[in-house]
């Protein structure tokens, strides 16, 4: 860049400083479980013309200059200016250099204060944190962090899975979004490596309670794509393009997500093992918007056990939630109840309120739950289908259920692998034992096993146990079923015939722990010494893999007996060879009943 350039960027970017040549624009975030936008990300665009730099390029002579604190507060007043009283209870994300948090003209205006002016909330503002500029005291800004998310604002990282920051940032900052970098998203459907890491990403962010947000979604594959890895939200093109005013989304799309998402929930796929919300939630009487406030009050008052009651229109749709603790507290005070008498429902209505669909796992729905502002942990949830009241769940119904669950879960999951045991195994089977839909199930165990916990003691035989549930976990990228039937025997459940390839990833996988298994002597002779069963001292070859495969592609059967009998005959022609091997049932040739006979 020459002088000149130079020169003429400061001028061109001072210029829009002083006279705030920025607007804002405000793109939606969409919910790809129900089709309903979550919140809108505020963007700005520039109107001095001519100008030589793009948006990207002026936030960057901006840290350049010194004057990024100034941009970005025109930045960030102009996008919350303009949609003034037009949130409703949706999030606004507005996008933060990492280092502005520090600066204490930054604290002193974001306040309640300073929102309530523009109508909005601190549990709708989300601070995005991009990969701009690096965050250079990371103690000073996690403090900081802490300092907003007090005040019950919240965070997202955004362009996770560019870069190694992205990664960082997520451990040390526990933001409650991740927005995955446009680089994933693109092409996703046609792209195995790039699915594979987003459903690694689905998996953490799960399991850490953070909500994953795609970025540039363009096509309507992607977007399949994506409801399918069960990524929460969507931001792109083809959802919905930056405007400068808070755009619907169009019919056609919030169709497409909810069939989308239907299938995925539909009784063919395999239902939550816990069951669904719907489950547990109680059918209530509601109210409506028009009913007077003292009336709901009185209502409270009379029944103390009711501590929530839910808000519909005439058509039964949810319109939002009323506890006890909040109408007590407006009608407390000196002058609460003589003003508060002649409100309605609807003037007294708060929208900030949790509403799931009710086929959603107890599970997901609970980890909805806690992530919640401190304020709202204990509220009830409600339960609707599309929008239309079912019931409402309490926060003792989801931890009662919740604390059911963890101990069915430690009663029916293997403690040495953390793996399904047999009882989720059994309903697995079962469940798609007579179905038409395409299957196969994978048993799996050891050869050699038991020489080697002889000969190397116990601690060493769960190594392998679990060195052996690693790599099963590593080869089964398509929502198999895993399950630890006990011992050295495992299994696999796939809906669909993909289970032979699977079957020697694990072998090879499994053949590279084993130099870590065995001593080095023993694992250069390939074979150690113990003793057999009869307690008699013998040569045994390393741990190798038997398999025994059975599809419905060829192979019927009439009953669970049935079953049982051409899967054990299977896994014995399989034991019967040397090294790793697998047996498909299709390949034995099973007596006909006259040679039972």
């Amino acid at each position: 860049m020459g002088k000149n350039s130079k020169s003429t960027n400061k001028e061109q970017l001072n210029k829009i400083i002083e006279e705030k040549k920025v607007y804002p624009v405000y793109q939606p975030i969409v919910s790809l479980k129900t089709g309903e936008i979550m919140g809108y990300e505020a963007l700005s665009r520039i109107c001095l013309e001519p100008c030589d730099f793009n948006v990207e390029e002026m936030f960057s002579y901006a840290e350049q200059f010194c004057c990024l604190w100034n941009l970005e507060y025109i930045c960030r007043k102009k996008a919350l200016k303009e949609i003034k009283g037009d949130l409703g209870n949706r999030k606004l994300f507005l996008n933060v250099s990492p280092n502005i948090f520090h600066d204490n003209r930054f604290k002193e205006g974001m306040t309640k204060e300073y929102l309530d002016r523009y109508q909005i909330s601190p549990d709708q503002i989300v601070f995005e944190v991009g990969e701009r500029t690096d965050i250079k005291e990371i103690s000073t800004f996690q403090k900081t962090i802490l300092h907003y998310e007090k005040q019950h604002y919240q965070i997202a990282i955004d362009d996770f899975g560019k870069g190694y920051a992205g990664f960082n940032r997520v451990f040390f900052l526990h933001p409650q979004y991740v927005k995955i970098d446009i680089s994933l998203i693109s092409g996703i459907d046609q792209d195995m490596v790039k699915s594979s890491l987003v459903e690694g990403f689905v998996k953490f962010c799960k399991n850490e309670n953070i909500y994953l947000i795609a970025e540039g979604i363009e096509t309507e594959e992607e977007l399949k794509k994506l409801i399918e890895l069960g990524v929460d939200y969507g931001q792109g093109y083809f959802l919905g393009k930056p405007d400068k005013k808070l755009v619907a989304i169009p019919a056609e799309i919030r169709k497409i997500i909810k069939k989308e998402q239907k299938n995925s929930l539909s009784p063919t796929n395999t239902p939550s093992f816990f069951g669904t919300i719907e489950s547990i939630c109680q059918k209530r009487g509601t109210t409506s918007s028009d009913t007077k406030a003292l009336a709901v009050f009185e209502y409270f008052q009379k029944h103390p056990e009711i501590s929530e009651i839910c808000v519909t229109d005439k058509n039964q749709k949810v319109c939002g939630l009323l506890t006890k603790s909040y109408v007590d507290a407006c009608f407390g005070g000196m002058y609460g109840f003589s003003l508060y008498s002649r409100f309605t429902v609807a003037e007294l209505l708060n929208k900030n309120y949790l509403e799931v669909d009710y086929r959603m796992p107890i599970e997901m729905v609970a980890r909805l739950a806690l992530i919640r502002p401190n304020h709202m942990l204990y509220d009830a949830i409600i339960v609707s289908d599309e929008g239309s009241y079912i019931g409402i769940v309490t926060v003792k119904d989801l931890l009662e259920a919740s604390v059911s669950i963890q101990v069915e879960r430690a009663l029916n999951t293997n403690p040495l692998t953390h793996l399904p045991g047999n009882m989720q195994i059994d309903h697995q089977i079962s469940q798609r034992l007579f179905s038409k839909d395409m299957f196969s199930i994978l048993y799996l165990d050891l050869d050699n096993f038991k020489s080697y916990n002889d000969a190397y003691g116990f601690e060493n035989g769960d190594l392998m146990i679990k060195a052996m549930a690693m790599c099963m976990e590593d080869a089964c990228r398509n929502q198999e079923f895993i399950g630890h039937i006990g011992g050295d025997d495992f299994v696999i459940i796939s809906d669909d015939y993909n289970l032979e390839e699977v079957f020697h990833q694990i072998v090879e996988s499994f053949h590279l722990c084993l130099e870590n298994l065995y001593s080095e002597e023993d694992y250069q002779n390939g074979y150690i010494h113990s003793r057999n069963r009869r307690g008699e001292p013998e040569t045994f070859p390393l741990a190798s893999i038997s398999g025994a495969l059975y599809t419905n592609e060829k192979i019927s059967v009439s009953s669970i007996t049935d079953f049982s009998y051409k899967i054990a005959l299977t896994k014995k022609h399989s034991k019967n060879h040397v090294g790793d091997y697998l047996q498909k049932t299709e390949d034995i040739p099973f007596p006909t009943e006259k040679e039972v006979v």
